[in-house]
């Protein structure tokens, strides 16, 4: 028995044209296929980067950034262009980002690159001439794995970490996932997990990253086929 359920980032529970009966406790669930589009960023829409001469109000340039997924080295290739020999750098050995505005200008950073970076800031993201180190350690890092829970699943014998789970499969993400990128995950052996018992009249997918959240997919479908089976 199988169940493409489309949409599922969106986090609602799929009601079944027809009820699957589990009154004997003996079916089991598992995940079959997975289809999903890369829509999480560490770099939203509507960041940039500016510039201007110190003192002055006019606004002399701007890199702009389309959402996506960026590393530390994307982003120092970005800022290298900038003619006013600004340089942003990140220390190898404790991940602190240090950013030099040169004599003479002032810099600016949308609030959320001034949260990805780590810089503090109480001049509506304005920077003078001056050295800036980030208060905290910079993690560009994207998920590395999604995290498939099956809101149906019998909990008493599904057990991650010592604790009743409704985990139903961790799904390896390819590395450096390009933003927008579309792709497709058959497991051809199942990880089953006992379905909950009596009648199911709806199944409910939750994808969720390594510390739990909700994955944050921004609109971008994510679809699944669960396949259900009895237990022999």
């Amino acid at each position: 028995m199988f169940h493409t359920l489309t949409n599922v980032q969106d986090g609602g529970a799929v009601p079944l044209q027809q009820p699957i009966d589990n009154q004997n406790g003996n079916l089991r669930v598992g995940l079959r296929l997975i289809t999903y589009t890369v829509g999480w960023f560490n770099f939203g829409p509507q960041e940039a980067f500016s510039w201007r001469p110190s003192g002055k109000t006019e606004i002399m340039g701007t890199i702009p950034f389309s959402p996506g997924l960026y590393s530390f080295p994307r982003l120092i290739n970005l800022f290298s262009a900038i003619v006013i020999n600004f340089t942003l750098r990140i220390n190898r050995v404790n991940c602190l980002a240090k950013m030099r505005v040169p004599t003479g200008w002032e810099v600016h950073l949308t609030d959320g690159l001034l949260a990805q970076l780590n810089f503090d800031n109480d001049n509506n993201g304005w920077f003078d001439s001056g050295t800036y180190v980030s208060d905290w350690p910079v993690d560009l890092a994207s998920p590395e794995a999604q995290y498939v829970y099956l809101e149906q699943l019998n909990t008493a014998g599904n057990f991650v970490n010592g604790a009743p789970s409704t985990l139903l499969t961790v799904v390896e993400i390819s590395r450096n996932p390009t933003f927008g990128s579309t792709r497709t995950v058959r497991f051809e052996t199942l990880e089953l997990k006992r379905l909950s018992g009596g009648f199911v009249s709806e199944l409910k997918v939750t994808i969720r990253d390594h510390t739990c959240a909700v994955l944050d997919n921004n609109l971008q479908p994510i679809s699944v086929v669960l396949e259900i089976q009895k237990e022999k």
